[in-house]
């Protein structure tokens, strides 16, 4: 929008008007945040002569509707601030939106909190039902009760915007950084599921399962968790090896496991398998090529002999493949492991607060000594918890 245009718009609708109509067109898509120029907003504006003192007329803060009062004397200056804000907090939204490479979302169910460690209750799986004679009464049914206890973390950047970037129209630069600031708030949020997935941190006492709020290894090697194939494991000794993931086999085997080892904790009897679908597979980047051509090959090859048959292949679009760098960034020993199952089901994020955005404002020393014109502040506060050992299965893959 051209800064004649501009002036004329806060002129027609006022301060106050200007603003929500800005907010409206966002709204509506009719503009975007990259159709604006700074510097023409704080020509339009009548600020741009003074942005080097303008630390001396900044406000504190107070509603929107306050800062762009008519009889504000500092009105034109609270309405530069108050767009911009908006524009630039919509560019970091933006970019905190983009998922590209992206699979957090897909390995956890968000699930909104409005209080930190939270307390999730679940119950041992109850008595079984049992034949009721006619005329008798039903048998009680007893249980004794278990919990997870979620934690969360509050992360944040905040972005200073020098009165240079305005005042020589660097509208793009300010753009990109705040897009920057939203992206790599994303990749955080995504590095911290993908490495409490796979239960990367537990060596150094950052437990994704806290049953009874006591942080427990989720994958436990001795396979009393009922997740893990793999040596080490004594629980279930037809799966103590290593099985490295190179065709459909391997994928039979895991499930397998899954439909043999995988039992409840019923405790009126023998325990009983558990019917839990594996629905994706999660393995490092090193693996992906791998793992999709397994997944989406049509056919398979057996050979017997000096034969050759071709079948349809029995894991044929199964499963969902999904990988990440997290996962080969752990290295060692977990660059060849590999995860399956069910992930929605058995990870949670607590999220207390979404992504949000602030700007400041109130004079700060960063606007005197490095002529920092405003700063937006970008943050959420959320955490991932494991609420069951069950519905994934960790593959050693040697």
């Amino acid at each position: 929008m051209q800064g004649t245009s501009l002036a004329a718009l806060i002129e027609s609708h006022g301060p106050q008007g200007f603003y929500h109509k800005v907010c409206q067109l966002l709204n509506e898509k009719q503009l975007t945040p990259d159709d604006f120029s700074y510097h023409e907003l704080a020509e339009a504006c009548g600020v741009l002569p003074r942005l080097r003192s303008l630390q001396e007329s900044l406000l504190s803060d107070g509603p929107v509707a306050t800062l762009l009062n008519e009889s504000n004397p500092g009105v034109s200056t609270s309405l530069f601030q108050v767009v911009t804000g908006e524009l630039i907090g919509r560019k970091v939204i933006e970019g905190y939106a983009d998922d590209s490479g992206f699979i957090g979302d897909r390995l956890v169910t968000v699930m909104p909190s409005r209080i930190r460690n939270t307390r999730i209750a679940g119950f041992t799986a109850l008595a079984g039902p049992s034949e009721v004679h006619e005329g008798h009464p039903y048998e009680e049914s007893s249980f004794t009760e278990k919990s997870v206890t979620t934690l969360e973390s509050k992360q944040g950047r905040i972005l200073s915007i020098n009165e240079e970037l305005i005042a020589f129209d660097q509208t793009g630069e300010i753009n990109r950084r705040a897009m920057a600031l939203g992206y790599y708030l994303r990749q955080e949020r995504e590095r911290t599921i993908v490495r409490a997935v796979i239960d990367a941190d537990a060596s150094s006492g950052k437990y994704v399962y806290r049953p009874n709020g006591s942080g427990q290894q989720l994958y436990k090697t001795n396979g009393s968790h009922r997740n893990y194939i793999g040596a080490g494991n004594t629980t279930s000794a037809g799966f103590n090896t290593a099985v490295t993931l190179t065709d459909w086999t391997d994928i039979e085997a895991a499930l397998h496991y899954r439909a043999t080892e995988i039992v409840d904790d019923r405790i009126d009897g023998e325990a009983r398998p558990v019917v839990i679908p594996a629905r994706q597979l999660l393995v490092p980047e090193a693996l992906r090529g791998t793992a999709r051509s397994i997944v989406n090959s049509t056919e398979i090859t057996v050979s017997n002999g000096d034969n050759e048959t071709r079948f349809a292949n029995p894991v044929h679009g199964q499963l969902e493949v999904l990988s990440s760098p997290f996962i080969d960034e752990v290295g060692g020993q977990a660059a060849n492991d590999w995860y399956i199952g069910d992930f929605r089901r058995q990870f949670v994020w607590t999220e207390i607060w979404p992504v949000q955005t602030f700007l400041q404002r109130n004079d700060s020393e960063a606007a005197f000594d490095r002529d920092v014109v405003l700063r937006v502040k970008a943050r959420y506060f959320g955490g991932i918890s494991a609420v069951d050992t069950l519905c994934v299965t960790k593959v050693d893959g040697a």
